[in-house]
């Protein structure tokens, strides 16, 4: 589907998946000069960043709703008690108190220990990766490095066997349409089959780790207690899931959607070869200009006005994430990339009290990635000006990045 089919009077968030480049659709609701907008479905879409900041800063807006979305749709069984326990469905005292026991275990100190690994592993995959290419001098990013590194770090991390990521990623992959607006019904028993085998494979780790423990963050939080209180059975399957998850695909997309744009300014990549201090600034548009999270939803409790935007209880609203980083009251010239922009953060991690947890671990990954390929070449250049991109649930990326390397 083109943009020109969908425009403020008609647009439906489940219709963004069709969409090649949802990007002029924001910018048609952004011409309206609303901060959010009702759909015909009767959905409200924030598109505004102070509105979409506000709305994730303020305790009226719950995510518990969602999970309640998930006991009426899903049958019985481990998707629905996955999603329903997952951290970022979880309101009040039992978040505050879950999200208080895993950051115990996933501090900053493991991050920062985490690169000389990580840093380790993205020079082996770039190894490979010209080892395996063809005749033709040309790589396929995402396949040979931004696919396997992050599902690298996040298995060295929980302490999965490296041998097994495959199978996990795919079945990550797999559970992603039911966190859509829309789930679509031909890949319902998909994601039903993947979240069962997952939680599974999940049960056996957490059992094994109990057995015997280790030096990882699984570990950590089978172990992790504050007074009396601990992680249930059913906290710690689900964040499993849910780390190895975000851990995996958020990071790709960040790192594969923004190199796309670096490369389309190869002047700007040129820069970050020549001064590698311009690296974090670059993550930082990145995130910015082609957000890897389109959306996220919350509902309020009772009526609220906030920052321009009105708000019924208990009606459900989308906050257009990808909209609100291309705001034009929040960023000058937003449809420019500019890796020197230093207009603030972006809300591709969302923010207030389910602001992502592993933030710090994605921009990290994302810095060394960028860092090794501009030592690695300096004329790095696109094979091809128009990749295919992909979209599932509120994701969206690119589904190959072919490069031409020297």
């Amino acid at each position: 589907m083109t943009e020109g089919a969908l425009d403020s009077t008609t647009f439906e968030p489940a219709r963004l998946a069709a969409l090649d480049d949802p990007y002029p659709v924001y910018k048609s609701l952004h011409l309206t000069g609303r901060s959010a907008i009702q759909t015909a479905s009767g959905i409200t879409c924030v598109i505004g960043y102070a509105t979409a900041d506000g709305v994730l800063r303020d305790g009226r807006f719950r995510s518990g709703p969602i999970a309640e979305r998930f006991h009426k749709l899903l049958p019985s069984g481990p998707a629905r008690d996955e999603l329903s326990h997952r951290i970022n469905y979880l309101d009040g005292e039992d978040h505050t108190r879950v999200r208080g026991l895993v950051q115990r275990a996933f501090t900053p100190a493991r991050v920062r220990d985490l690169r000389p690994f990580v840093e380790s592993k993205a020079e082996e995959l770039l190894d490979a990766a010209v080892e395996d290419r063809a005749d033709n001098a040309t790589i396929d990013m995402r396949a040979s490095f931004a696919h396997p590194l992050p599902s690298l770090v996040i298995s060295e991390m929980l302490g999965v066997p490296l041998t097994d990521r495959d199978r996990l990623t795919e079945w990550t992959e797999a559970v992603t349409p039911l966190l859509g607006v829309e789930i679509p019904e031909g890949k319902i028993d998909r994601a039903l089959d993947a979240s069962r085998d997952f939680a599974a494979y999940a049960a056996e780790l957490l059992e094994g780790r109990r057995r015997q423990p280790g030096n990882d963050l699984l570990t950590a939080m089978v172990e992790v207690t504050d007074g009396h209180e601990r992680l249930s059975r059913e906290e710690l399957l689900s964040l499993v899931v849910t780390l190895y998850s975000a851990g995996h695909r958020t990071t790709r997309d960040l790192f594969c959607n923004g190199l796309l744009s670096l490369l389309r300014h190869p002047e700007q990549y040129a820069a970050i070869v020549a001064d590698s201090s311009l690296v974090p600034g670059a993550i930082n548009e990145f995130l910015r200009f082609e957000t890897p999270t389109q959306y996220v939803a919350r509902v309020p409790v009772i009526d609220v006005e906030i920052a321009g935007g009105s708000f019924t209880a208990l009606i459900p609203a989308l906050i257009l994430l990808a909209a609100a980083n291309r705001d034009p009251a929040r960023f000058s010239e937003p449809d420019r990339f500019d890796i020197r922009r230093a207009e603030g953060a972006s809300l591709s991690f969302a923010s207030g009290p389910h602001h992502c947890l592993g933030a710090a671990l994605a921009r990290m990954e994302s810095e060394v990635m960028l860092s090794a390929i501009t030592r690695r070449w300096p004329r790095l250049a696109l094979a091809e000006p128009a990749p295919r991109w992909w979209s599932s649930g509120p994701f969206r990326g690119v589904d190959q990045l072919w490069v031409q390397v020297e």
